[in-house]
């Protein structure tokens, strides 16, 4: 017995070549089939738009596969069940999980992150400062850099879902936290709302080694990057003795070929610091028991989410193209 319902999908039809446009997918249609055992049916509400896509679309992989040609493309969504094959899930529960650029996501429990309450939070905040974007921050911030109170903390992309809640994590530890961005308007954002001290617009700024000193004259504690490159070149000349560095991200450089650039051999080995790369994946066995703590905190006021919503699936291309672009104010989203 079908369905009956129709499916409206975005699937990936060509590489970037260099950069990522829109005309890279395709908005298709299907009929839904029949769910066979152990498959639930969804009917997603948001999706995520996320740096990441630009390597998960990219011909060669790095921590994950790469989306196929004609695939539908890869992202979390949060939604709400209308059909379950599986004990485990009921339906009219809402779960987060990976339901792709799609109207209604047929999956099994192994796509699923976790079931959340509607009426407890916003149901679009799961995938944003409780989603995968906070639980990256919880996880670099507390787990790798476990920061102390009235360290300095530095963070790159200051503005965006990732970048804007380590920095809000980082208040809450009781750090004083500089933040990097791209704007004016965005660093305006970083202190009003996500309670950065101090904000370093980067394009404004001719050496940012020479800024950073003067804004944390005393050094630099931790650092959570998300860029690579300059700033990332700037900040390692400021780092304090048993510094924490994470990398998270490194979306100001390019993939291939491998940049040249400064070597930190001797900086870690004479400021006896620790680097270590960050994959959210790693954490995914305790998304739920972070995801609880972000809430608590969510709920008592002490983290805000930001949110820059486009309406309709037809709308997900451009919304990553304007994500890559840093045109973004809050976490990237799409209704359906």
């Amino acid at each position: 017995m079908s369905l009956n319902l129709i499916n409206s999908k975005i699937t990936l039809k060509n590489r970037p070549d260099p950069s990522v446009t829109e005309d890279l997918f395709d908005l298709k249609t299907e009929e839904l089939k029949e769910l066979k055992d152990d498959e639930l049916l969804v009917d997603v509400k948001y999706v995520s738009i996320d740096p990441a896509m630009r390597g998960w679309i990219s011909d060669v992989g790095n921590y994950s596969k790469p989306v196929a040609i004609d695939e539908t493309m890869r992202s979390l969504g949060v939604g709400k069940i209308i059909s379950s094959k599986d004990r485990g899930f009921k339906e009219n529960e809402y779960v987060v999980g990976w339901l792709g650029w799609q109207k209604y996501a047929v999956v099994n429990k192994s796509a699923i992150q976790i079931k959340v309450n509607p009426n407890e939070v916003p149901l679009s905040a799961n995938l944003g400062v409780l989603g995968l974007n906070g639980i990256t921050a919880f996880a670099g911030l507390v787990d790798i850099c476990k920061p102390k109170k009235k360290e300095t903390i530095v963070v790159t992309t200051a503005a965006g879902s990732v970048g804007s809640a380590v920095g809000q994590i980082a208040k809450i530890y009781g750090c004083n936290t500089i933040g990097f961005t791209s704007s004016d308007e965005k660093a305006e954002i970083c202190k009003t709302e996500f309670g950065y001290d101090e904000v370093i617009n980067y394009k404004k700024t001719d050496n940012l080694s020479s800024c950073l000193k003067q804004i944390a004259p005393n050094g630099i504690d931790c650092f959570f990057d998300n860029v690579g490159g300059d700033q990332f070149d700037a900040v390692m000349e400021n780092v304090n003795i048993n510094a924490r560095i994470v990398i998270c991200g490194t979306i100001g450089m390019p993939s291939y070929p491998v940049p040249n650039g400064p070597r930190v051999n001797r900086t870690l080995l004479v400021k006896r610091a620790k680097i270590e790369g960050l994959l959210v994946l790693d954490y995914f066995n305790r998304y739920k028991e972070i995801y609880d703590q972000l809430a608590k905190w969510f709920k008592d006021g002490k983290l805000r989410n930001k949110e820059d919503i486009s309406h309709g699936l037809s709308k997900a291309p451009s919304s990553l193209v304007k994500i890559l672009n840093g045109l973004n104010l809050g976490k990237k989203l799409v209704k359906l």
